[in-house]
């Protein structure tokens, strides 16, 4: 088949582009054709002779909003282009044309984020807060429109699916293919808190995510470790201009703690630190979580993370109210003093993950693709639903 992805990324070092680089080694892999309409590939599938790159670029605007547009614009002509030549199927991601799809991957819900307490605008207006209420506003919109133009819906995990049906996606188009994990470089390790520059006295508790608003929760973790004097934290993410290092400053753990700022390596941070901490306030799914724990490493998260549906067996902390202050202590302290239990939390997160690796979620991607009838050409589909492989 002649398979249409468009997406703005299709490579390994992003959360969503990683899940199209998977997805598309995947099709290659089968013998399928690719047309890649995106702003960014992976050198080695671009090199592939039968993946066929149409570079699409959303820039040169001045906010997101615009770019979006833009990109879904010079998108929508591109497809059509190759529309002409003959596809067989089309995948998109979200809201990024305004054509048809054959499926549609949702990767985030703004209807959902339009609900969440933590959206900047239930904090205050302001010109940036209004913009941003704006700006999801409008993505409604847009999903919703690109939703009901797909064939297919797949969620990319419960908590997508739960959203989407709340918004009244009939569940007879709804797959859930729940992302995955690369298990040979996020793998266990040695912890060593001298890589990131944190005395050995004490185990590291390591924090990846935005580290400029309070949606990942930083400022609780923070918070939280004025209380557990036995444990440092590094913090991966950009932290410039943000409120943290003045809240560590203020909280009198600043000697505690390491902004790292961002970084390719995660990987190797992550074998080298004793316990993961993440309560965060929304999240679609968060890789990171998967990542962690196909480290080895004992988690500490929120029921409001959509990968932790998939840490059960003893693998994960999982909080119902990421404000739960004295709850999120509470896993804190009991981690940073008993070694142990992060031992056999660990090797639990690692079976986990083990069965989540990226061929699992690729290979059920392409095998609802093959399964389908052709949409594009207007044609009724057939084939049985994908579950979540949790």
């Amino acid at each position: 088949m002649r398979i249409a992805v468009v997406t703005q990324k299709i490579v390994r070092h992003d959360g969503q582009g990683r899940v199209n680089a998977v997805v598309v080694e995947e099709l290659l892999r089968r013998g399928h054709e690719v047309v890649a309409i995106a702003t960014e590939v992976a050198d080695e599938l671009a090199r592939h002779p039968s993946l066929r790159w149409v570079p699409v670029s959303g820039g040169g605007v001045p906010t997101q909003l615009a770019k979006d547009q833009l990109f879904a614009w010079r998108a929508s002509r591109a497809l059509a282009r190759a529309r002409r030549a003959g596809l067989d199927r089309v995948v998109v991601n979200g809201f990024v044309s305004w054509a048809r799809s054959d499926v549609n991957a949702v990767h985030f819900v703004h209807s959902a984020w339009m609900r969440s307490s933590t959206h900047p605008v239930r904090k205050g207006l302001s010109p940036l807060s209004l913009y941003r209420a704006l700006y999801t506003l409008l993505n409604v919109g847009f999903e919703r429109w690109s939703f009901r133009r797909a064939g297919r819906l797949v969620a990319v995990s419960r908590t997508v699916a739960e959203e989407l049906r709340r918004d009244g996606i009939d569940p007879a188009r709804l797959a859930v293919i729940d992302n995955g994990v690369d298990v040979a470089e996020f793998r266990p390790g040695t912890p060593d808190p001298t890589v990131f520059g944190l005395p050995a006295s004490r185990p590291v508790a390591l924090f990846v995510g935005d580290a400029r608003s309070d949606r990942k929760n930083l400022d609780g973790v923070l918070r939280a470790l004025a209380e557990v004097p036995d444990l440092s934290l590094a913090v991966v993410g950009d932290e410039r201009g943000g409120p943290f290092p003045a809240l560590a400053r203020s909280l009198g753990v600043e000697d505690r703690v390491r902004f790292l700022g961002h970084r390719r390596d995660v990987a190797a941070l992550m074998r080298a630190a004793d316990l993961f901490v993440f309560p965060t306030r929304y999240e679609p799914f968060g890789l990171v979580l998967l990542e962690a724990a196909a480290s080895g490493l004992p988690v500490v998260t929120t029921r409001l993370a959509g990968a932790s549906w998939l840490l059960e067996d003893g693998a994960a902390v999982v909080l119902e109210d990421p404000d739960a202050h004295d709850a999120l202590v509470g896993a804190m302290r009991r981690l940073a003093a008993d070694p142990e239990e992060r031992r056999r939390m660990g090797e639990a997160g690692r079976r986990i993950a083990e069965r989540h690796d990226w061929p699992v979620t690729a290979g059920q991607y392409v095998d609802l693709l093959e399964a389908m009838g052709p949409l594009a050409s207007g044609v009724e589909m057939g084939g049985a639903l994908v579950r979540s492989a949790s």
